[in-house]
């Protein structure tokens, strides 16, 4: 039993640290790139650079104070990546395809599902481990 519950003290331990408490996230629309954090605040004077297969600087730019950034009419060299660097350690990449093609909202985008996954989580946890307890109390 002292396994069973050490495994399942680990999981819910370890679970947790995939998780990104601040994290950048950019989208394409239209020919400009936004980036804004997790709490949706924008990702103003965050470093745009966009970088060819080689990992060669082609564009080095700035966003904006709506952390938003347009694309140059013309880039030379083949763009592979955007690379966006915001202050404190913060850094995320997009392919060039994607910056061009626009991305999609993914479910997870949306601040409510992760809130409803986090509650449901943490609620099933609680009750597996009561049910555990309770168990363990009986024998």
């Amino acid at each position: 039993m002292r396994i069973v519950l050490f495994c399942i003290f680990c999981i819910l331990f370890f679970l947790p640290s995939r998780v990104n408490g601040h994290g950048l996230y950019v989208s394409s629309e239209g020919g400009r790139l936004h980036a804004n954090f997790s709490d949706y605040s924008p990702a103003s004077g965050a470093v745009v650079t966009v970088v060819d297969e080689d990992g060669i600087v082609i564009v080095r730019d700035t966003l904006d104070e709506k952390g938003i950034w347009t694309l140059p009419k013309e880039v030379e060299g083949g763009p592979k990546f955007v690379i966006v660097e915001a202050p404190g350690g913060h850094l995320t990449r997009i392919a060039w395809q994607e910056v061009l093609q626009g991305t999609s909202k993914g479910i997870f985008d949306y601040f409510g599902v992760r809130i409803t996954i986090g509650i449901a989580v943490l609620a099933g946890g609680g009750l597996i481990m009561k049910r555990l307890l309770n168990l363990r109390s009986k024998i």
